[in-house]
């Protein structure tokens, strides 16, 4: 009987050992090999990049020198437990020593993509700032969908001309999606499908802003592709989307911030567009022209179902009276910037902003405005800031009115 209990009581001990060398082992960095290696391999593609502007020593905490203790070196997470590469932050590796080059002449990274595919358990990948060429696009960015834990990836600001969105369409597990400012031959740009991702159905940010030059971005079959349910932030900035896009965004009930800046898809203002995002809370439709088209009466009191949207920026866009006048359906705005647009009309429409009642902040610097009355302003109780800086006022402002509609 004792020898049972004293073998019971080895068998406890020599597990509780081993879990604790297990500890000690995650404590101290170590991980597993092949990860290691990959890690290498991923220094020495970035080191022959860095040669061409003549900088060493990158990466100065990924040595190969024996030791398994990889989880320690810098820009890397593993998880403590199971020893695996969770995190990998490899963003702007060069810093500003490539600035002075130009973009376009510049050498790229030739970067292999197939050691990231080794990370299991990889959850998190920044890449951004970092001159990547088409490389990568053909050396295993089409099987990312192998990485079942992926939940964000950074590519931005890179050098892709091949059109890589069909390479992320399967990658379910992804929260987050930064594509913005992909840099491609201008001179012979390709359209590239949006629609290819409309199956991540655990997408909540998407940034493709400012891919202008990536190529021509559009969404085919946007009435009629499955809706991404859980997206909340969506950036499209500086693109070339035209109406075709108005479909797939009603269908976008989850999504909390939109910029639509800079794409000039709407002829009179979205709202019937905007009436299907009840929990819109900021959005950007910067460089729109709304001068040709009236929203309807119906339209405008359908704006009254946003009741989350508190912001919106329009600067450098041109505007109409009738558009001023349908804001006042938002029943929470609180910030309108409007900075260095044109609001046409024979006089500009103060009165119209009075009906804003909730507004705190009100940007119409660089407006080309040569008078102001502020009379039509004392049922903006809740302003606070009223911007008006850079206009061309003709004699002295109304410093009284400020004074007056500041005290009330």
């Amino acid at each position: 009987m004792k020898s049972t209990c004293l073998s019971k009581c080895k068998s406890w001990l020599f597990i509780f050992m081993m879990l604790l060398i297990f500890k000690v082992g995650c404590i101290q960095g170590i991980c597993i090999e092949d990860e290691r290696r990959a890690l290498l391999e991923i220094k020495a593609s970035l080191q022959e990049f860095a040669n061409y502007y003549g900088v060493d020593n990158l990466l100065s905490t990924w040595v190969d020198n024996g030791s398994q203790e990889c989880c320690a070196w810098e820009r890397i997470k593993c998880e403590t437990t199971t020893e695996y590469v969770t995190h990998l932050s490899l963003s702007n590796m060069l810093g500003d020593h490539d600035s002075h080059y130009d973009y376009y002449l510049r050498p790229k990274w030739r970067l292999n993509f197939s050691p990231f595919l080794r990370f299991k358990e990889l959850r998190s990948l920044d890449l951004s700032y970092n001159d990547l060429d088409d490389m990568i696009a053909t050396t295993g960015l089409e099987r990312l969908s192998s990485l079942k834990k992926l939940e964000k990836l950074n590519l931005s600001t890179n050098y892709i001309q091949t059109d890589i969105f069909r390479s992320f369409g399967s990658i379910i597990s992804l929260k987050v999606l930064d594509l913005s400012y992909l840099y491609g031959d201008n001179q012979y740009p390709l359209p590239h499908d949006i629609s290819e991702l409309s199956a991540l159905k655990n997408l909540e940010v998407l940034d493709v802003t400012g891919c202008s030059y990536y190529g021509t971005i559009q969404m085919q079959g946007s009435d009629t592709i499955t809706p991404l349910r859980k997206l909340k932030i969506l950036n499209l900035g500086w693109n070339d989307f035209n109406e075709s896009l108005i479909p797939f965004l009603s269908s976008l009930r989850s999504l909390r911030i939109l910029d639509l800046s800079f794409n000039r898809i709407f002829e009179s203002f979205p709202c019937q567009a905007l009436s299907h995002l009840p929990n819109l809370e900021k959005l950007d439709l910067s460089s729109s022209s709304f001068i040709n088209g009236t929203a309807s009466n119906e339209g405008c009191k359908s704006l009254m179902r946003l009741k989350n949207l508190e912001s919106i920026s329009m600067q450098y866009s041109d505007l109409n009276k009738s558009m001023i006048s349908c804001l006042s359906f938002l029943p929470s705005l609180k910030i309108l910037n409007l900075r260095y647009s044109r609001i046409l009309g024979s006089s500009f429409p103060m009165q119209e902003f009075s009906l804003l009642r909730k507004l705190k902040t009100l940007d119409l610097s660089f407006c080309d405005l040569h008078s102001l009355t502020l009379n039509e302003l004392h049922n903006l109780r809740d302003l606070e800031v009223l911007l008006l800086n850079d206009n061309q006022f003709n004699g002295t402002l109304p410093v009284e009115g400020i004074y007056t509609f500041c005290s009330s």
